[in-house]
């Protein structure tokens, strides 16, 4: 069993080490040390907000597992967030390389199903806290903008894109996902094959959905504050921009940064399929900041920078695989 824990850990870090080298030689070094250095000391406070965006990713999680969460320590939650992130920021098609890492190594500590239904839940409540962060954006433009009725009939469909979003997750929070997409699957011709292979699970997959269930209908206060938590990491992560643009003295509202993490994030989710989404990150930044009436070239930058510490959190995500954390910072009383 360790052998195997041995080689799915080493075969994590060779392959995100190689794909991380790649990005960086294209990147380029001078560059990375030019837009570093151009930054100055608020290239420090741009990492330090993604530790306390990890901090509360791995919280999160955390509160998801529940009781047994005590078990497993909040400082292996953590290693295993930043490691798992490492990894999805490396892999194309919907980011999710990192999560069969993160359940290989919730299983150590929990039952398979445990741990397979705290990755769908958390990535449930990571995808639904964004649909909250956009769905404030989207007011916040229709009642702080003059808008021409094009753009105002824009937004009334970005909302109702969200509400109905929402909708469907407290919906799957209520009756559970993995049996209605397995459903859906089926419908797919291609996909049937995989469905006749997982069907003999029929026991585990219900278990699963069980697990999802629960934290909505038996622990709703665990619930609403992963929510919270989820959401405020998105609405911290605004500050990322207002300190690259204050870095090179731009005068950049709070109010401002939130539109611009908010446009971005959306443009780059569009574009899920790309690794790191290369060059859609920079086309979002770049219409953003356009359609601010600010300097487009600046999105660019911004861009730059946001890739730099991508790179940086990459890297240690991908170091952490190899590390073992012994002591727990923090301890939740459940009762």
């Amino acid at each position: 069993m360790k052998a195997k824990l041995l080689n799915f850990r080493t075969l994590f870090f060779l392959i995100g080490f190689g794909m991380l080298s790649f990005m960086v030689y294209n990147l380029g070094f001078q560059t990375i040390a030019d837009n570093i250095a151009k930054t100055a000391w608020w290239f420090t406070g741009v990492l330090g907000i993604w530790l306390l965006i990890y901090y509360l990713n791995a919280l999160a999680c955390y509160y998801i597992i529940g009781n047994e969460s005590k078990n497993i320590g909040f400082n292996n939650i953590l290693k295993i967030t930043i490691s798992g992130f490492a990894i999805n920021n490396i892999t194309p098609f919907l980011s999710l390389g990192g999560e069969p890492y993160k359940v290989l190594e919730l299983n150590k500590h929990l039952n398979k199903t445990h741990s397979t239904s705290t990755i769908i839940s958390y990535n449930m409540m990571h995808i639904f806290s964004h649909f909250f962060f956009w769905l404030t954006a989207v007011i916040a433009l229709m009642f702080t903008l003059e808008l021409k009725m094009q753009s105002l009939i824009m937004l009334i469909a970005a909302l109702l894109v969200c509400l109905i979003v929402i909708f469907l997750f407290y919906l799957a929070y209520k009756r559970g996902i993995v049996q209605l997409s397995i459903k859906i699957i089926a419908k797919i011709f291609i996909a049937r094959i995989f469905v006749k292979k997982i069907k003999h699970k029929q026991a585990m997959l219900e278990e699963v959905d069980a697990y999802i269930i629960e934290l909505y209908k038996n622990r709703k206060r665990d619930f609403y504050y992963v929510l919270f938590l989820e959401y405020i990491a998105r609405i911290i992560g605004c500050l990322e921009y207002y300190f690259i643009l204050k870095a090179i003295s731009m005068d950049i509202s709070l109010y401002q940064t939130f539109l611009i993490s908010a446009g971005s994030s959306l443009f780059a989710n569009i574009f899920f399929f790309v690794p790191m989404q290369i060059g859609s990150r920079e086309s979002g930044f770049y219409l953003v900041f356009e359609s601010m009436k600010l300097t487009p070239a600046i999105g660019v930058y911004a861009s730059l920078i946001t890739r730099i510490r991508e790179l940086f959190w990459t890297l240690i995500g991908l170091v952490l695989i190899r590390i073992k954390p012994k002591n727990n910072i923090i301890e939740v009383n459940y009762e």
